[in-house]
């Protein structure tokens, strides 16, 4: 993400528009401050900032929820910030024709640094009501995942057992040097936090249509895990290569051999990438999926990262809940569950340590800590499964 000194202040570049402290210009408030922006919502009129706070933050820690109290009551006021119109509106008017608008405005949540950083807008009608959301790429790495989540929610959307649980494509075209998704907004009840079986049956519709068997250690999860170990080796600390070593070798016996149906996963399935609309579970954001992924690699997730950030409740979910989901993808597979979530977190983790060499000290550090320790745990102790 780019950013430019607006009066001693770095404020994002949004793509062309230029922030400045005073007008003329659209006015906008930045939250929780212009050294810190992660949220740029209209002021313009008082609802469409209300629409902004509701529809592009749903916090899932408790530090969170407290403030988008705070910001939503109007405690925490932000600081007023004026967006250059001419290329703001042009920007507005290509959304506008795309979903057949005659006018439109845009909230802005800038998001936090990562590699793979990108600006999400949530398209609004003047009444405050959303549109659709727009995902803003500028960087070569944001570009790519943008075009990466076009890509599966076109796939996606052939699949007669997913409609309607995940985003439509409405449009993507070239902007200012880089690339605007725009897709459905989808419902806007937030998803639950715990799994059930919403959950269940959302994983099983994606993974069943997709499913192909293949040998483990000849199939394309396994060649993209030894490459990127590979490519990430030299610049790994101590002691990372020893536990990613071992980790290999052990799913290289235990897993290697093994004739496994792999599929599509979301790969970031997580309570704030989930909606709850009229057909069940609603899941936004797939820039990260990946086909070829093994069984309840999801559902792994879905817990494992929430224990990550939050340190909320058991890393698991239930053996049980496991069980019941794995007959469904794979009858054969009981025997094989440690060994499934010991590839989920080698995985996993490899995403994290990618990030952190690409840019040190950016983005999630507590969590790739988080990943490795249950990495060193399964090795010393076994699974906990």
């Amino acid at each position: 993400m780019r950013t430019r000194p607006v009066g001693g202040l770095s404020v994002p570049v949004l793509l062309g528009i230029r922030l400045e402290l005073e007008g003329p210009g659209r006015a906008y408030t930045a939250y929780p401050n212009l050294r810190e922006v992660r949220w740029l919502f209209p002021t313009e009129r008082p609802v469409l900032r209300q629409a902004g706070i509701r529809g592009l933050y749903q916090p899932s820690s408790l530090k969170g929820r407290m403030l988008k109290k705070l910001v939503d009551t109007g405690v925490l006021r932000g600081e007023s910030v004026w967006l250059e119109v001419s290329t703001l509106a042009r920007l507005e008017s290509t959304m506008a024709r795309a979903l057949g608008e005659v006018e439109i405005r845009l909230a802005f949540y800038v998001g936090v640094p990562a590699p793979q950083q990108k600006i999400t807008a949530q398209v609004l009608s003047l009444s405050g009501k959303t549109l659709a959301y727009a995902k803003i790429a500028t960087s070569p790495l944001a570009q790519a995942a943008v075009e990466a989540e076009r890509r599966t929610l076109l796939r996606l959307s052939e699949s007669e057992p997913v409609r309607g649980k995940v985003p439509e494509v409405l449009a993507y075209f070239s902007w200012q040097g880089g690339k605007v998704l725009l897709i459905t907004s989808g419902p806007g009840e937030a998803g639950p936090k715990k799994l059930s079986n919403v959950h269940s049956s959302f994983c099983e519709s994606i993974f069943l249509p997709f499913a192909e068997e293949s040998v483990f250690s000849e199939s394309p999860m396994w060649a993209r895990m030894t490459k990127t170990l590979l490519r990430l080796k030299a610049d790994l600390p101590d002691p990372l290569p020893v536990y990613y070593d071992r980790a290999f070798q052990q799913l290289s016996s235990e897993l290697g051999p093994v004739l496994i149906p792999l599929s599509l996963a979301h790969c970031d399935f997580a309570p704030w990438n989930t909606r709850l609309g009229p057909e069940g579970l609603f899941v936004v954001d797939w820039e990260r999926a990946e086909q070829w992924v093994i069984p309840l690699y999801d559902v792994f997730h879905f817990r494992a990262i929430q224990a990550a950030l939050f340190k909320r409740g058991r890393h698991l979910p239930d053996r049980q809940f496991l069980g019941h989901l794995l007959r469904r993808l794979w009858p054969e597979g009981h025997r094989h569950l440690p060994w499934l979530y010991l590839a989920y977190l080698v995985d996993m983790s490899l995403v994290y340590s990618e990030a952190q060499i690409i840019a040190p000290g950016v983005g999630e550090q507590r969590v790739w800590r988080w990943f490795i320790e249950q990495i060193e745990a399964f090795l010393k102790e076994g699974s906990p499964l």
